[in-house]
């Protein structure tokens, strides 16, 4: 069942402006991460929802079938950047500002010590976070 309601939470990230300069691994960053290269391939479990700040942590909201359900995308390190003034992802070149509707392939699992988790942010019920293998977060038409 967490793997029916986890393939349905969009990542809320939608912007217009350019602000791909940000560090991603700043230690205030709230951007979870980790290395990993889209020729590797990835898993095939979909993430839909919206893109939340709270607690130092960026989020993905669910909606729908996963409404209510919170999940921590990890995202890839090469494709990711963070703006903290502006408070907008930059993911494959296009910013996304919280609020904005994402979706992204890739697998749940617990944090692994590859990945850097920022302190605030917390797994989800099952104890996992969602790694992003995906190229884009453009949400999916239909």
């Amino acid at each position: 069942m967490k793997h029916a309601l986890a393939g349905v939470i969009l990542l809320a990230l939608a912007g217009c402006a350019t602000h791909g300069t940000g560090d991603l691994d700043a230690s205030d960053s709230p951007v979870a991460r980790y290395d990993w290269d889209p020729a590797d391939g990835g898993d095939a479990a979909l993430m839909e929802g919206v893109l939340e700040l709270r607690d130092g942590c960026l989020y993905i909201a669910g909606d729908g079938d996963a409404a209510g359900l919170t999940t921590v995308p990890v995202l890839p390190r090469a494709l990711a950047s963070w703006d903290a003034e502006a408070q907008v992802l930059t993911y494959a070149g296009r910013d996304y500002a919280m609020g904005d509707a994402v979706s992204a392939g890739g697998g749940w699992g617990p944090p692994t010590e590859d990945m850097t988790i920022p302190e605030g942010c917390r797994p989800d019920a099952w104890g996992e976070v969602m790694h992003v293998q995906d190229v884009d977060l453009e949400p999916h038409a239909g």
